[in-house]
């Protein structure tokens, strides 16, 4: 079984982009130790099979600066958990039982994962130490589950949302998962969405503030 290091260059450039967002080549041989060069031919393949693009940004007085980050169909490799089964179910239930039974579903699934998520981090009263077992829990479910901390507190940051089309189709899912977090971190500790993926971002990600 190969160990994620010696994954191909490809694949661990998707990750990255994916969880770290646009690089340079530079970055990019830095990260996987090749040659500017090496990343450039990788790079231009991905290209050229639809999965990445780059663009040229400038920052302060230097010469633009080649980035590259994924395309829509790069994106598309990150699985979303029975997309276009649950949309269709969603719609269903919405033309038979109408938009409050739906929210009711949704608010009653999410109640379930809160229990479920409050069980498994029982006895875990530091904030940081709750954010690491979350993030572990969450990212065995597909979300990239990460947290930064910095002088401000934390930043929870899920890459990738499997439940992306559901949330597109129906927004009380997003409410929903914001409950759960709040719910997981503390009633009333004032959690803000910085980052939305529904709304175009890369990712979803929290400000967590340290009281």
């Amino acid at each position: 079984m190969e160990t994620e290091h010696k994954l191909p260059f490809r694949e661990r450039a998707v990750e990255l982009l994916k969880t770290s967002g646009p690089q340079s080549l530079s970055a990019l041989a830095r990260e996987f130790q090749v040659t500017v060069e090496g990343a450039r031919f990788q790079m231009l393949r991905l290209e050229k099979e639809g999965i990445v693009t780059s663009s040229k940004t400038v920052t302060g007085r230097g010469r633009p600066q080649q980035l590259w980050s994924l395309t829509s169909m790069g994106q598309m490799r990150f699985p979303d958990t029975h997309a276009a089964l649950t949309v269709k179910l969603m719609e269903v239930m919405k033309e038979t039982l109408g938009e409050q039974a739906v929210s009711k579903v949704i608010n009653a699934n999410g109640e379930r994962g809160t229990s479920r998520y409050l069980e498994a981090l029982e006895g875990i009263t530091d904030l940081e130490q709750r954010l690491h077992a979350f993030v572990s829990i969450r990212t065995g479910e597909g979300y990239m589950a990460q947290f930064i901390k910095d002088e401000e507190g934390f930043i929870f940051i899920e890459n990738h949302c499997p439940i992306g089309a559901a949330a597109h189709a129906n927004p009380a899912i997003c409410s929903a998962e914001f409950k759960t977090l709040q719910n997981v971190i503390g009633a009333s500790v004032p959690i803000k969405r910085i980052e939305y993926i529904v709304d175009g971002g890369r990712r979803c990600a929290y400000r967590i503030p340290i009281s």
